[in-house]
């Protein structure tokens, strides 16, 4: 229906009314009416592409819906907070910079991570990447409050030290 936003075209006959199946068809007295969405050639030209490569497909969900899962389901954002297109996208990306954050501190290790970012050299102007580090590692010690971003006791006083240490960092860009 259009109050859930989508068109549909209708399609009827006026044959259906003389046809002898037609109680096998349809109960409805005005014969078989068939409803088409607006997106039907949309839907049937990808359930055919699936068809031919549904390992393809397979592959898909297995690298990039698991992290829509995460987000959904552990860390309950299931809805966003603020209306607006741009104010939307601002709170996708920052829940997207959480993530990969997170899965970056559990892949290398909060030790690792720190070190690569002090070593790195960026190709573009100095303010940018000053920027960009002061608020990685501001992020970073607001984030060893949340007990779920540590993997161990021992990540956790590590971070803690470097916090409490923070200072250094900032002075050294």
């Amino acid at each position: 229906s259009e109050s859930s936003g989508y068109k549909f075209k209708k399609y009827r006959t006026p044959d259906c009314k003389e046809c002898p199946m037609k109680d096998l068809c349809t109960s409805r007295t005005g014969g078989r009416e068939i409803d088409r969405s607006q997106y039907a050639d949309a839907v049937e030209e990808n359930n055919k592409r699936y068809q031919e490569n549904p390992q393809l497909y397979r592959t898909r969900q297995e690298i990039n819906e698991h992290i829509f899962g995460t987000i959904k389901r552990q860390w309950g954002y299931n809805h966003t907070n603020l209306t607006g297109l741009e104010k939307v996208n601002g709170e996708h990306s920052l829940i997207m910079l959480v993530y990969n954050i997170k899965r970056t501190m559990n892949i290398l290790g909060i030790p690792d991570l720190i070190d690569k970012i002090q070593k790195w050299n960026a190709k573009y102007p100095p303010k940018g990447y000053a920027v960009i580090k002061v608020t990685f590692f501001k992020l970073l010690c607001e984030f060893k409050n949340i007990k779920q971003l540590f993997l161990s006791p021992k990540t956790a006083s590590l971070t803690s030290e470097f916090c409490a240490n923070r200072k250094g960092v900032i002075e050294l860009i």
